[in-house]
């Protein structure tokens, strides 16, 4: 088995998010998180971690003019902490990018069965806990 195939689905992906949305897969990454936890304002700090970047990392993604457009930064009347989540512009963005990846899935899916979808499910998922219990 060619295991880069994983590759090519990925890339292929991020080639319609892009093309239908203008998102790059940083962005996409921050509009997902924020929209499974319920648009929750967090500092930089946390969300760094939660998205398993660094700091730097983060603080670059976010000076991005389209990901600025998606946030809002409020600083720290204490600190010099920043917090952030998405406003209108990023929610409306994150419905948008809900509805793309949901015809990504049913493209990929359009002639399996609901049982065959579990067991691919299942399968990636055995590999995902295979790959993150051993270093290859």
């Amino acid at each position: 088995m060619n295991v880069l195939i994983f590759n090519n689905v990925r890339e292929n992906i991020k080639r319609v998010i892009n093309k239908k949305c203008g998102l790059n897969l940083s962005q996409t990454r921050l509009l997902l998180f924020f929209d499974r936890h319920k648009n929750e304002t967090l500092t930089m700090g946390e969300l760094a971690q939660a998205l398993s970047i660094s700091l730097s990392t983060l603080s670059r993604q976010i000076k991005q003019k389209k990901t600025a457009a998606l946030i809002t930064v409020e600083r720290s009347k204490k600190d010099s902490s920043k917090s952030l989540n998405l406003n209108n512009d990023g929610l409306a963005k994150a419905q948008e990018l809900k509805k793309v990846l949901k015809q990504i899935e049913e493209q990929i899916f359009s002639t399996w069965s609901d049982e065959d979808i579990q067991d691919f499910d299942n399968k990636l998922q055995v590999i995902v806990n295979n790959l993150s219990a051993e270093e290859v």
